[in-house]
């Protein structure tokens, strides 16, 4: 019967808005499906999981400006950080960091305490960031950078340059759940924890300048790969890895970086599928059907198919421009051996064509006929080698031109023994650090033939040189290497890591100046920006072309809004294939923006064991 009245009919339809919420075991069974969960599940916790801040921590501490930041990933600590500025405008920041123990329904207690960013002055307020690797829970990487948004007198007389920007970075170890056999006393303050054990008592800080265009900040990729972080310098990218090892132990066993491998030889070959396979065991490669990659169930989403397939093409591609250079190199080579046989006159090398006469520097021109993107990937560099060429009894290939490797070891000062002197030569352009206890004195750096017994902090650094790689990718495969004369300025963009193969993906964008066409004569050059898509391998150093972008005129563009459009288009790449990450496998962060931002956060969660502290 149709409603008699316009009261009726208003009344049956707000009846459909009233009906029964879907039970949170559903709604979790649906986002384990799709992938995706809604957050307005979780918007409000039972009371018995939700703790105020107020009632686990003392008065005092909460007067001292501790700003909490949030739980680890293993839920057992909450951190807080303080920053001390003192009276008046011309002193410097001082930042801690603390560790406190979390227990339902229990008062937190502190376990550590240690001073970040030590020996450097800081003149601004920083914005903070936290991170923990997917799988690596023995340390932390805190990330500080300031900016000129800040009023200080002191800080407007230090930044006369407001296109540079100073990057503060600190690795610190966690406190151990139980002390181990190294560990003197019991887990208490901060410096009681490991006072003789550098597994959990050590701390690396640095700091380096970065210029305009700023360099994104992307620990998603950044800390992607365990024990290694990725660091932009806006000249060169740098692969820092640490690691606690016994003292005086060498050998690719100890190393995380830079195993010298030839590039090309043993590398494993992408799955059409999956952009990251684990090579095969032993068992594996005798049947060949447990090598076959499993069919994709029918949950799978279609954009973690489309982000693999993306992967895939890309490591695939840069493969493949590597085989291709591999049969060139063995073609010229019998190509030089049939004309040696015959006594004629070799071919010079055409290293530097394209290049010469086009505005490039001497010195440029210099580094790239004198071994460019790794020796073993030129025809003309005496030391090139193709895969039958390659023995055991040769020596191994030597290092790629453009990147630096260092490995150094750290311990303890014996006792009574004066302080060394941390400064180093920088010979090779690489990051400068220190290493120190949790009391903030310098451990020993070992030097040569030194011996040591006990546990040694190692520092490995390898760094790929963006100027470099840049002149190299152009000679080699750009279609307008003619036309090229000489590049203003460039941006770097991560666009993947890949842990298991050891590679990273990145995106060089470029403002050059370039000649129209190579038919037109007597023409000015004209300004450009393109795009270079180049991968690395940070076991062997070497560079591989993923692809070469287009010449676009830049036409009253300024430089920033070239980068802003650059950046955008980088972001659209990787929002289009992102998969999300692993419920287990994924980067924490904490930082400070709400503080920056005026605001305060409302809660600390930890999210995989729904807890909640309420601020």
């Amino acid at each position: 019967m149709a409603p008699s009245s316009k009261s009726e009919r208003d009344e049956n339809k707000q009846k459909p808005a009233r009906r029964h919420r879907e039970h949170v075991v559903r709604l979790l069974a649906r986002g384990q499906v799709s992938g995706q969960l809604s957050q307005r599940v979780f918007r409000k916790l039972p009371p018995r999981v939700c703790v105020s801040l107020k009632s686990i921590v003392s008065e005092e501490f909460l007067r001292a400006g501790h700003i909490f930041l949030g739980f680890t990933k293993c839920g057992r600590y909450v951190l807080s950080y303080t920053s001390d500025c003192g009276d008046d405008d011309f002193s410097f920041y001082t930042y801690r960091l603390y560790w406190w123990e979390f227990n339902l329904h229990s008062r937190l207690r502190q376990v550590r305490e240690v001073r970040l960013f030590a020996g450097e002055e800081i003149y601004s307020d920083l914005f903070l960031t936290v991170c923990e690797w997917p799988s690596d829970r023995s340390k932390i990487v805190v990330f500080g950078f300031n900016t000129r948004s800040s009023s200080s007198l002191l800080m407007n007389l230090m930044m006369s340059d407001e296109n540079n920007r100073d990057i503060y970075i600190t690795i610190a170890s966690m406190p151990p759940p139980q002390p181990c056999a190294q560990c003197s006393g019991t887990p208490g303050p901060a410096q009681t924890v490991s006072d003789q054990c550098l597994a959990h008592g050590y701390l690396l800080n640095s700091r380096y300048q970065v210029v305009y265009p700023f360099p994104t900040f992307q620990p998603a990729f950044q800390l992607k790969q365990d024990q290694v972080v990725l660091l932009n310098t806006s000249y060169s990218l740098v692969a820092c890895a640490v690691s606690v090892c016994p003292a005086g132990a060498q050998g690719e066993s100890t190393q995380i970086l830079y195993r010298k491998k030839d590039p090309g030889v043993g590398l494993p070959t992408a799955a059409p599928v999956s952009p990251c396979p684990s090579p095969p065991s032993q068992s594996q490669s005798q049947d060949p059907a447990k090598t076959r990659p499993p069919p994709p169930s029918p949950d799978q989403s279609q954009a973690a198919v489309r982000a693999r397939e993306f992967a895939a093409d890309l490591f695939r591609r840069a493969q493949a421009g590597e085989r291709e250079q591999r049969m060139q190199e063995d073609e010229e080579e019998e190509e030089s051996e049939r004309e040696s046989k015959s006594k004629s006159k070799s071919p010079a090398s055409s290293s530097s064509s394209g290049l010469e006469g086009r505005g490039v520097s001497g010195q440029a021109h210099q580094r790239n006929t004198a071994g460019p993107l790794a020796s073993a990937s030129s025809p003309s560099s005496p030391s090139a080698s193709s895969p039958a060429s390659s023995s055991s009894s040769l020596p191994p290939p030597s290092e790629p031109g453009s990147v630096n490797y260092t490995r150094l070891q750290y311990c303890l000062q014996p006792p009574g023994a004066p302080e060394q002197d941390t400064d180093y030569e920088d010979d090779k352009g690489l990051l400068p650090f220190t290493v120190t206890d949790l009391q903030g004195r310098n451990l020993r750096l070992l030097k040569g033939p030194q011996s040591s017994q006990g546990q040694c902090v190692c520092v490995e650094q390898l760094t790929l040189d963006f100027e470099y790689v840049i002149n190299e990718v152009i000679r080699r495969d750009a279609a307008w290497s003619d036309q090229f004369c000489s590049f203003s300025d460039y941006d770097i963009v991560i666009l993947e890591v890949c842990p298991e193969l050891h590679t990273v993906v990145i995106n060089i964008g470029l403002l050059l100046l370039a000649f129209p066409s190579p038919e037109e004569e007597h023409c000015r050059p004209h300004s450009y920006h393109s795009s270079l898509q180049v991968c690395w391998d940070l076991s062997s150093g070497a560079c591989h072309t993923v692809g070469v972008g287009d010449l676009i005129e830049v036409k009253g563009q300024t430089s920033g809004s070239v980068w802003s459009s650059y950046r955008k288009s980088c972001v659209n790449t990787v929002m289009k294939w992102l998969v999300p990450e692993s419920s287990s496998r994924y980067i924490n962060r904490m930082t400070n923006e709400a503080l920056h931002k005026g605001s305060s956060l409302k809660v600390l969660a930890d999210s995989d064991r729904y807890t909640w502290i309420v601020l």
